[in-house]
């Protein structure tokens, strides 16, 4: 006697897709990976701003050395110089750091419920997209270039995960 598909007394739910599977999955491990990461960015932001301040001193020496003679390229290198150097504040640190906890909370809360197959998960896993593509220009400003480029960065994979993640929306109640 063959066993069957579906075991007696537990009623088989609406199958979820695989591309619904690995999404999820993928946001699981970026979302943990990302909390994890926030943490130690709190936890260590002095250390760190301490040692890559060092680094950047010295290499802003070199720079300006290049760019002597091209006042564009001069520009250019004290304006990633400074959003740099603003990013390196320990206490800049620590706030972006939260934010990208809690971005991260909401993103796992979202895979988590989508993986459920619930739609609810899908507009808290924007949410929290969103937080975490606002972050580094609330914390560091929209005039900083590096902000605007991690903003850009997580934008980019954050709206495409939306656009995959929304193919699915079909399957969730």
């Amino acid at each position: 006697m063959e066993p069957s598909q579906n075991t007696p007394g537990i009623p088989a739910g609406p199958a979820r897709p695989t591309l619904l599977t690995v999404l999820c999955i993928l946001s699981f491990i970026g979302g943990v990976y990302g909390i994890i990461n926030g943490l130690t960015t709190y936890r260590h932001a002095e250390t760190s701003s301490a040692i890559v301040s060092s680094a950047l001193d010295s290499a802003q020496v070199e720079i300006k050395k290049e760019a002597a003679d091209n006042k564009k390229a001069s520009q250019i290198a004290d304006s990633v110089i400074s959003g740099v150097s603003d990013i390196l504040d320990p206490a800049k640190m620590k706030k972006n750091a939260l934010y990208t906890i809690l971005a991260n909370i909401l993103t796992l809360g979202g895979a988590y419920l989508m993986f459920q197959l619930k739609k609810p998960g899908f507009w808290l896993y924007l949410a929290g997209t969103a937080v975490a593509v606002l972050a580094p220009i609330m914390v560091y400003g929209a005039t900083n270039i590096m902000s605007i480029g991690m903003s850009a960065v997580i934008g980019f994979f954050g709206i495409l995960f939306a656009v995959l993640y929304s193919l699915n929306l079909k399957y969730m109640k």
